[in-house]
């Protein structure tokens, strides 16, 4: 299953440009993210991004047999 975003940009008066790729909320909820957790990126090549949460402090999923 993939989730389409599109790349946002906020253009500023200074002509700096912040871009952002918002999150869908079924991804965000599936991954169990928490506002303020902090993500880290890594760039594979043109077409992959990597992205990686730095702390995970919630114990894991029980095993399912």
């Amino acid at each position: 299953m993939s989730y389409p975003i599109k790349l946002q940009c906020i253009k500023r008066r200074s002509g700096w440009r912040q871009f952002y790729l918002p999150v869908p909320a079924a991804l965000a909820e599936a991954l169990e993210c928490q506002e303020g957790e902090i993500w880290s990126w890594s760039v594979r090549d043109r077409k992959h991004l990597c992205l990686q949460r730095q702390h995970d402090s919630r114990p894991p999923h029980p095993k399912r047999s």
